[in-house]
């Protein structure tokens, strides 16, 4: 009779455990898609990144070519001084002026030249991360739809298992079905019947007395683990 019913039990928990492993991968299913959605997200803030950056670079440019136009009118200036010089100190200071007009001149065209290599880069950046972002896209929206068919699948066998299980536990002492229920309930594995090997608890891995095991080998009645309150087999 109990031999008979740990039978059941056994069968009636690996229904209850296919049933939770589906139930498992339906919950984790929101947190799957959170986490392919933030693939997409790093990728867009990455190209929000670089077109800030270039944004930044592009100003400093616009400065950096507005201060050679300032430069230029000066030197203009200093030209058109240079023709009404009337006297060789006048004409040298003017000289040096212009020299270092056209210095600042060269070393601001340098900077402008740095940063419009700069700005290709980071252009060149943005594309191969916007490729990217099309790829990745297309990708996650492919795995999305294809664990969406999936979990719609597990719900059906969720629901099948279920009228299963529904089915089976008719059969099943109705005390014993209870206190099955009542321990799975209580673990978070939702194992409420392990096996003893080698006189220890499969459930706790705790050592159980010796006439405790004999009373399971008997099998006359059901018993429990005195520690973790599984039924043994």
């Amino acid at each position: 009779m109990v031999d008979n019913e740990i039978e059941k039990l056994l069968q009636l928990q690996e229904i209850d455990n296919e049933i939770l492993k589906r139930q498992t991968e339906i919950e984790l299913f929101p947190e799957k898609v959170k986490n392919l959605n933030k693939e997409i997200g790093d990728i867009e803030n990455q190209i929000k990144t670089q077109k800030e950056d270039l944004k930044k670079i592009q100003l400093d440019r616009r400065e950096k070519e507005l201060e050679i136009k300032s430069y230029e009118e000066e030197l203009k200036n200093l030209n058109k001084k240079l023709d009404n010089v009337k006297d060789n100190k006048e004409y040298e200071a003017l000289l040096i002026e212009i020299a270092n007009n056209k210095k600042k001149i060269s070393e601001v065209e340098d900077d402008v030249l740095l940063l419009m290599e700069k700005e290709d880069d980071v252009v060149k950046k943005i594309k191969i991360l916007e490729e990217e972002l099309k790829k990745t896209k297309e990708k996650v929206s492919k795995i999305i739809e294809e664990e969406n068919k999936k979990i719609e699948n597990l719900k059906v066998e969720v629901e099948a298992k279920k009228r299963e299980r529904e089915n089976f536990v008719k059969d099943i002492d109705y005390k014993i079905y209870v206190l099955y229920e009542k321990i799975r309930e209580s673990k978070k594995d939702k194992i409420a019947i392990v096996k003893i090997e080698n006189g220890i608890c499969r459930g706790c891995h705790m050592k159980l007395p010796t006439f405790l095991v004999e009373k399971v080998k008997k099998k006359k009645e059901i018993i429990q683990c005195e520690n973790c309150s599984r039924i043994l087999f």
